[in-house]
């Protein structure tokens, strides 16, 4: 996915115009950043925009962009300002594929249309140099800065934009990426972005010199090279001064005309003089460590999918596995095989589903995880050679080493490191077994950016390339707001707070009881999920102690066509979870149009977004302030409300299957 971040100062037209060539546009994510006071502006972002909007003062242009890219998702950004347009929503296709199969380029950029103050829409390519191949950094900006698509990886590495360089902040970035050996590459084809000529920078040109001149010498990159590329621009721009003084604009529009509209067709030679490196359009060593097999129709390939985990309590791994499983069964049918013994998935697909394998019973134990890792090895294995298989698929962290055909595991946190005494048993299978599967998978999905960048310091002989983030999704069609009265009729409980989740020490529930006991005339608490015998005897005593034992209710396991009346009967929900890989109950919770408190810990302010209140879960105050204010105030609840049934949309399965499916094709292809 790309993250467009769009800036805006009052400029409700030139917005709209920006929002409209993004409309209907495929697999981007839409950024507004709006510093203005608009009222018109501020009503199109609250009512009508599917995106994540910011609506606040800023320091400057610099500052703009940087919450910009602080609150973009995607795993890449574009920048396009407030009046530009997108004209090729193939572009940013082509540029996802090409930062996907090809881990070494950082960014791509390609050709645009400028809407000149004299020479009218001209055709703006990549800077040339009359003295150099390879255009120096200081003739100017060597790329079209609003075609580019850049990883957000890169913003993590060498920072973000420079608040004192208003006119040039981008400038000063390129050279540092320039400093710091980042590669891009070069897309030659029709203009894919017209760029509004009314900014600030097209008539006060002098002043971009200056501070590119001062950008070069803070990043030590005065170099001779760089000194005649000044000088260069320098003699152009006087030359230009002195044509518009001298009357002669009309002959000087005339001359960038011809200049620019020469050629709409770019060679490979600027490609190569440039030193972009040839990407790769075929996915051959994008995943390394499994050769691709030699089918060439995709339809005959063959899928196995572990649905092991699948089992009748079903916990965030188990719906994960069943909500992907049933969908790539569907799409593959008769074409794919699941190996589990879930009843549902028996009953839906009876000719796609074995069940001769070892059963899953919650909770799980020693010897059942022993039983089912086993099995993966010998029976797994010999039921991929059986079945003819051409990828195997699993969506959870456990596979076969050394396998003989393409596969991908799911990683969905790495738990037992930070929580060993909880999952003992699991410590040196993820210190030692994991790693050699992922080793010999093809790809791994990892639920969250926060997920990726903890295999990747976790493991780090893992080749980045190999790791893929696709979110977990929520059921639009079970999860959305419910009308009242089914939860209380059942449980005889109302204007609760409600906490989902299993009730292990890491999920924190002590602390919400700490919380409540500060707020005395606080809600009462509902908690859902099933309960460990020694765990809850200490919460009961806990809650006890704190003289809230008759405001909490222990709901014990709610079946699941229930969950979406909890959620939409709670007066707000918390997650003050202290570890989360992605937190399913939060985007649940959300879809249901109920008001969400939640942890500012691990991945969950990267799943909230701007929709949930964060709080601190180790600072009880922090907490119950939260609370209070949620439930307290009616119509902040109500903001809350809006803006996670909106959020929610943006973590479907559908959108999760598409990208498993891109994954399956492009391993397969």
């Amino acid at each position: 996915m790309i993250s467009v971040i769009t800036v805006t100062y009052n400029n409700y037209d030139d917005l709209q115009r920006t929002l409209h060539s993004l409309k209907n546009v495929d697999g981007i994510e839409s950024v507004v950043v709006n510093g203005g006071d608009c009222n018109k502006t501020k009503k199109l972002l609250s009512n009508n925009y599917d995106g994540i909007a910011i609506s606040e003062p800023d320091n400057g242009i610099s500052d703009a962009f940087n919450k910009g890219v602080t609150h973009a998702t995607a795993e890449n950004v574009m920048f396009l300002n407030s009046g530009d347009v997108l004209l090729s929503p193939e572009y940013l296709k082509e540029a996802e594929k090409t930062l996907s199969f090809n881990p070494e380029i950082s960014f791509v950029h390609s050709d645009s249309l400028f809407e000149d103050r004299i020479s009218g829409i001209i055709y703006m390519k990549p800077l040339k140099s009359a003295f150099f191949s390879k255009v120096p950094l200081g003739r100017g900006m060597p790329y079209n800065h609003l075609t580019m698509v850049i990883r957000k990886s890169v913003f993590e590495k060498i920072g973000l934009f420079k608040l004192h360089y208003k006119i040039t902040m981008d400038f000063e970035w390129v050279c540092r990426l320039q400093n710091n050996n980042f590669n891009g590459h070069y897309i030659g084809r029709d203009p894919v972005v017209r760029m509004d000529g009314g900014g600030v920078s097209s008539t006060t040109e002098q002043l971009v010199m200056w501070e590119s001149f001062k950008a070069l010498i803070e990043n030590h990159l005065l170099s001779p090279e760089n000194i005649v590329g000044i000088l260069e621009r320098s003699i152009l721009y006087i030359g230009r001064i002195l044509m518009e003084t001298l009357g002669m604009t009309s002959i000087l529009g005339s001359l960038k005309r011809k200049k620019h509209n020469s050629n709409w067709q770019r060679s490979n030679v600027l490609e190569l003089n440039n030193n972009y490196p040839t990407v790769k359009s075929k996915p051959k060593h994008t995943f390394p460590g499994v050769s691709s097999l030699n089918r060439s129709i995709l339809s005959q390939k063959r899928i196995g999918l572990n649905g092991l985990l699948i089992h009748d309590y079903p916990t965030g791994l188990s719906r994960y596995s069943f909500e992907l499983i049933q969908r790539i069964l569907t799409r593959w049918e008769g074409d794919s095989v699941a190996y589990s013994t879930s009843p549902e998935l028996r009953k839906k697909f009876p000719k796609s589903t074995k069940s001769s394998v070892p059963p899953f019973h919650y909770p799980a134990n020693f010897r059942s995880n022993s039983v089912r890792l086993s099995w993966e090895q010998v029976g797994l294995r010999y039921a991929c050679y059986k079945d003819k298989l051409d990828l195997l698929y699993s969506p959870i962290a456990e596979g076969i080493l050394f396998p003989q055909l393409p596969q991908i595991i799911t990683v969905h946190d790495l738990l037992p490191f930070h929580y060993p005494s909880l999952l003992p048993r699991w410590v040196p299978y993820y210190e030692y077994f994991l790693p050699a599967v992922i080793k010999g998978s093809t790809a791994v999905v990892c639920v969250s950016e926060f997920t990726r960048l903890e295999v990747l310091e976790r493991y780090p002989s893992i080749p980045e390339e190999k790791l893929k983030v696709i979110h977990g999704g929520v059921d639009l069609d079970r999860f959305h707001p419910c009308s009242p009265g089914v939860i209380k009729d059942r449980y005889d409980i109302n204007d609760y707070l409600l906490c989902v989740g299993e009730v292990r020490p890491y999920k924190n529930i002590e602390n919400i009881f700490r919380a409540l006991e500060l707020w005395s005339d606080g809600p009462k608490l509902a908690i859902s999920g099933n309960i460990l015998g020694d765990h809850k005897a200490k919460l009961e005593k806990l809650a006890s102690s704190l003289n809230i034992e008759n405001r909490i209710t222990w709901l014990g396991y709610v079946p699941d066509d229930l969950l979406p009346n909890l959620y939409s009967e709670a007066t707000a929900f918390i997650f003050p979870s202290l570890y989360e890989g992605f937190g399913l109950p939060l985007v649940e919770a959300m879809a249901c149009g109920c008001p969400t408190i939640s942890s500012n810990r691990a991945s969950l302010p990267e799943i909230g977004g701007k929709a949930a209140h964060f709080f601190d879960p180790m600072e009880i105050s922090d907490m119950a302030e939260a609370i209070k204010k949620v439930c307290e105030d009616s119509e902040y609840r109500k903001t809350l409300t809006q803006r996670g049934t909106k959020h929610a949309k943006r973590f479907n399965w559908e959108s999760s299957f598409k990208k498993h499916i891109n994954l399956f094709e492009t391993i397969l292809s």
